[in-house]
């Protein structure tokens, strides 16, 4: 299968020109143009291009770019891996953010989304909704069932129950004004920083912090499997690795 038509297909579903400034997305190695074999995963890392490598994968995609600040040389043994393997490589960042990862978060978390929220640059990387009425502890073991978590840091206030939820995917720091006056039970997210955070401490909204990869990785799945059914010949495969635990 040409590359071409991967590429324009994500960009149909995700497009790549709806992304904060200075996101570095779209096709980042360039790799082969017929493409047998594909690989999604969150993360570019050593043993990602090992395995995709052993597996014979023809371009990658990722939610988080391999490349961010400008090169001057290439000495990076990740990138100089993808290159010597002959495989491409395409990141899906704020893009997919914006038009499809916050909405699955959120129905992850089983919030009915009533509005977006976080403005940047022209995209909204945040939503705002309702869920069943229930008790905190209860829902929280419902969102760690579902998005397959063990723990989670919490900071806040805890209410007795949630009805008014919002969500984040990734990393929320910048929005920590926005977060202090929304009108919610909880905010869900992957992490703030403990400098933004600490200004939340015993206030409302309760923050749940499921860690930044755990509140992204239903972006392999999703993708993996709009591919999937957009190209049935193309062989589409998955690489999980969390790069933390919680004991």
């Amino acid at each position: 299968m040409k590359k071409v038509k991967i590429i324009d297909y994500i960009n149909k579903i995700a497009p790549f020109d709806k992304r904060i400034s200075g996101d570095n997305i779209g096709e980042l190695i360039k790799g082969k143009d017929n493409i047998r074999r594909v690989m999604i995963c969150l993360d570019i890392s050593k043993e990602a291009i090992e395995f995709a490598s052993s597996s014979k994968v023809d371009l990658i995609v990722t939610h988080h770019p391999v490349i961010y600040n400008p090169l001057f040389k290439i000495d990076d043994d990740v990138i100089l891996a993808a290159i010597r393997n002959k495989i491409g490589i395409i990141s899906a960042h704020t893009n997919y953010d914006t038009a499809r990862l916050n909405d699955i978060l959120a129905e992850k978390c089983e919030v009915i989304v009533t509005d977006s929220i976080f403005l940047e640059d022209g995209i909204y990387l945040g939503r705002i909704g309702n869920t069943a009425k229930i008790s905190f502890y209860d829902y929280l073991d419902k969102i760690k069932t579902n998005l397959k978590v063990d723990t989670v840091k919490i900071t806040g206030k805890i209410p007795h129950d949630v009805e008014k939820v919002a969500i984040g995917t990734g990393s929320s720091s910048s929005f920590i004004e926005e977060i202090k006056y929304l009108d919610v039970d909880v905010f869900i997210t992957g992490e703030i920083k403990y400098d933004n955070l600490k200004s939340l401490a015993f206030e409302k909204p309760a923050v749940i912090e499921l860690g930044h990869y755990e509140s992204e990785e239903c972006f392999i799945d999703d993708l993996s499997n709009l591919l999937s059914k957009r190209f049935p010949k193309l062989d589409v495969i998955t690489y999980k690795k969390r790069i933390s635990i919680y004991i």
